[in-house]
């Protein structure tokens, strides 16, 4: 095996891909390529994906990005929807992310920040954009030994963090943040108004951007419909939750 291998988790029943990132004597670091998700395991719980696998999830990411294109977002009249930054700790998720906004004619401006770069890059970003919706997310992961320590999540904290430098500039955006099995009480603690995850469980590429996509595409006038969001969102509740909020498009009058 090898730095950029596609592999599986062998005791793994639904053989999500991961890419290696890294190899440290008999540890290996594994990226999810279509989920949220960082981890360290050892190599004798790895093997390479077969072609299968990769052509079956491929297929499932491919039908979800398809299916997100074909709702209709727009109607006859004039509107300004709402604008989004995306901070991304993965270029290839930023890339995806930004080509489904695109498809859908929602501005978005991207940025690639390491996850525990994020609090000390993003006011010198909020400088350049004063966007109406921030997406906060990249890779994170649970160990398992306990729900409320901090210490127990990759990324969560750097998430958290970033948050709270937002809230201090602007207390009237929509933050969504997170990944894979992230602390979902602390994110939302922090000031997010939706956030992952939950019941502690993988989230997709594109989750967090299909809840920036709904915000932006409803009226300020309104509140967001998350019952809608989750018919979208693989997991549904179990990997986003928030709280009541309003959306951020402005009809032409």
């Amino acid at each position: 095996m090898k730095i950029g291998d596609c592999v599986v988790l062998k005791n793994d029943v639904h053989k999500i891909l991961y890419e290696i990132i890294n190899i440290a004597d008999d540890y290996v670091t594994i990226a999810g390529i279509n989920y949220r998700i960082v981890k360290i395991v050892e190599k004798k719980d790895l093997k390479k994906a077969s072609s299968y696998d990769i052509k079956n999830e491929n297929d499932k990411t491919q039908k979800y990005y398809y299916n997100l294109l074909n709702q209709k977002i727009r109607n006859e009249k004039k509107y300004i929807l709402g604008k989004i930054l995306h901070v991304d700790g993965d270029k290839k998720y930023l890339e995806k992310c930004l080509e489904l906004y695109l498809q859908l004619g929602i501005f978005a401006y991207g940025v690639k920040i390491d996850e525990e770069k994020m609090a000390n890059k993003i006011d010198r970003v909020l400088e350049q954009i004063s966007p109406d919706i921030i997406v906060l997310t990249g890779h994170d992961s649970y160990n398992s030994a306990g729900l409320s320590e901090l210490e127990n999540y990759t990324n969560t904290k750097y998430f958290m963090d970033a948050i709270k430098k937002i809230r201090k500039r602007d207390t009237n955006c929509c933050i969504i943040a997170g990944a894979c099995q992230s602390n979902f009480e602390a994110l939302m603690a922090s000031g997010a108004t939706f956030a992952s995850s939950p019941k502690r469980i993988n989230i997709h590429t594109f989750d967090p951007a299909v809840i920036a996509i709904k915000v932006a595409t409803t009226s300020f006038l309104r509140t967001v419909d998350f019952n809608e969001i989750t018919k979208f969102i693989n997991k549904g509740r179990d990997a986003f939750g928030g709280v009541e909020s309003l959306g951020k498009m402005r009809m032409m009058i």
